[in-house]
């Protein structure tokens, strides 16, 4: 298909599709670093990694979801840690240190 990316969907933190889909201009780019820009860029200002992510190759979409899921893995394992590092729950309780705003 000419003019097409392929889309990686992010929603709710979670990678819910990866499809070829018609470019909405210039077919985009395989450029690691302006994506990770862009993902950085969404996860500051929205406290997040939801966004629609296009590549020009199946193959970089591909990666870069098993990227988008790999940083939730170990955000959740990190978390666990903490979790188990706590202790007793009595008192001030417990709050993910790992996301901003919530220390």
């Amino acid at each position: 298909m000419a003019g097409s990316a392929w889309r990686v969907t992010v929603r709710r933190n979670l990678v819910v599709a990866v499809a070829k889909v018609a470019a909405d201009g210039p077919v985009p780019e395989d450029d690691p670093l302006e994506v990770s820009t862009l993902l950085a860029r969404n996860n500051h200002e929205n406290g997040c990694l939801d966004g629609d992510y296009d590549f020009a190759s199946p193959e970089t979409a591909r990666h870069f979801a098993a990227l988008c899921a790999g940083y939730m893995k170990n955000l959740s394992e990190k978390t666990i840690e903490s979790l188990n590092e706590a202790g007793s729950l009595d008192g001030p309780g417990w709050r993910n240190p790992l996301v901003p705003g919530t220390e």
